[in-house]
């Protein structure tokens, strides 16, 4: 039986070893998307399947892409309906080894994120795709490169897709801050190029990037939630 801060324990040792890898995770916006289902959220994105449709296919693909040294993370029973759990992992395609948390880096294990993550993060040239408006300077690590993205990258950059593959980065550690986009970057740059790192961090950076507005930012519980599998 997986546990909540083993998984994330797994990931940060890769990143010790400097052993390539993807990680991908697929919360209630990926879900709402995957499922062809009109979604606002909370970042103020709209997904709407009537004119959204190739988002949606590359969405889909990346979500049940499989190869070695792809993880993917999904929603778990804790905090979304069972019917959402059980869709994802009836669709999904990696093993039980390459899957994991939606929220492995969020929530209860945050706290081991900020600590253990962020001083890792110092020790690798870092590609940060994140909003034109992200207030790169606070950050605690440096980055080596800023790839400016829009509030819907997904949609106004999804030419990063095929564009920053064909950039022939080498050693590199990705970080996507930047939505369904970060999904799609995980998959297709893996598939691509072997050689770099990738991490879909979703909002981990926000209290340094932008604002706090995830719950688990701002000292709700959910800081002392340990997700269920």
């Amino acid at each position: 039986m997986k546990t909540f801060n083993e998984d994330l324990q797994k990931i940060l040792t890769l990143l010790q070893k400097n052993i390539n890898f993807s990680f991908s995770k697929y919360a209630d916006g990926e879900y709402a998307i995957l499922r062809n289902e009109y979604i606002r959220n909370c970042d103020n994105w709209v997904f709407n399947p009537e004119t959204d449709k190739k988002y949606f296919d590359e969405l889909m693909w990346s979500f049940t892409f499989n190869d070695p040294g792809y993880y993917v993370g999904i929603s778990c029973p804790c905090c979304v309906p069972d019917e959402h759990v059980k869709w994802m992992r009836e669709t999904i395609t990696v093993d039980d080894n390459h899957l994991t948390w939606a929220n492995l880096f969020v929530n209860n294990n945050y706290i081991d994120f900020k600590n253990l993550f962020i001083p890792e993060f110092g020790k690798h040239d870092i590609i940060l795709v994140a909003n034109e408006s992200a207030t790169i300077s606070n950050l605690p690590f440096k980055i080596e490169e800023h790839i400016k993205v829009s509030g819907t990258a997904w949609k106004d950059n999804f030419n990063l897709i095929n564009d920053l593959a064909e950039r022939g980065y080498n050693n590199k550690l990705f970080l996507f801050a930047a939505g369904p986009l970060g999904n799609m970057l995980s998959a297709r740059m893996w598939k691509q190029n072997k050689n770099n790192t990738y991490l879909d961090i979703g909002s981990t950076l926000n209290p340094w990037l932008t604002t706090t507005n995830r719950g688990y930012l701002r000292g709700a519980d959910t800081i002392n939630k340990v997700c269920i599998w």
